[in-house]
């Protein structure tokens, strides 16, 4: 437990990264904690052999975290709540008028933005944010030829049900 203690800032920077806003933090962080330490009690940490068991315990953790605000966000999504947002991070991409931004909101909707798998549209969103994949790797916890590949991925995605939703009138 000692071990997990001294990880607690990882995990709340963690937490707080994939968008739990500050009021629920210390709460999410507590959670996540005592969950990994009832999984590392119940035999679910399995590092690696040829990594010293500190080295291993950091990802573990950080999967943790990653999944427990996923968790959060759904069920601030079942309650109607917004996430926390940045208003000067997003100003940049803010639509001059109304008509631009029901443009995009068609645009997305025509994409079923939302059935795409939850990494890539997390990937999306962080790159439409002016986030580089350097930035989005670190932020994510994972390795940049990983978030270069997935962002590719998703924007191929996005081009196709573009042209597609372009060439059939709805």
């Amino acid at each position: 437990m000692a071990t997990i203690l001294d990880h607690t800032t990882f995990v709340r920077r963690t937490l707080r990264t994939r968008g739990v806003l500050p009021v629920e933090l210390d709460d999410l962080t507590q959670d996540t904690v005592l969950g990994a330490w009832r999984s590392m009690r119940a035999g679910r940490f399995r590092p690696s052999p040829a990594l010293p068991p500190g080295d291993s315990l950091r990802p573990w953790l950080a999967g943790i975290a990653s999944r427990q605000a996923s968790h959060y966000r759904d069920k601030a999504h079942r309650r109607h709540e917004l996430p926390a947002v940045d208003p000067d991070r997003l100003s940049a991409f803010a639509a001059p008028s109304p008509e631009a931004r029901l443009v995009a909101r068609g645009l997305l909707r025509a994409f079923h933005f939302h059935r795409l798998r939850p990494e890539l549209r997390e990937l999306l969103s962080l790159a439409a944010t002016g986030l580089s994949s350097h930035e989005i790797a670190a932020s994510l916890s994972l390795l940049r030829p990983t978030v270069a590949t997935r962002l590719r991925l998703a924007r191929r995605l996005f081009a196709r049900a573009l042209t597609r939703s372009r060439r059939s009138p709805r």
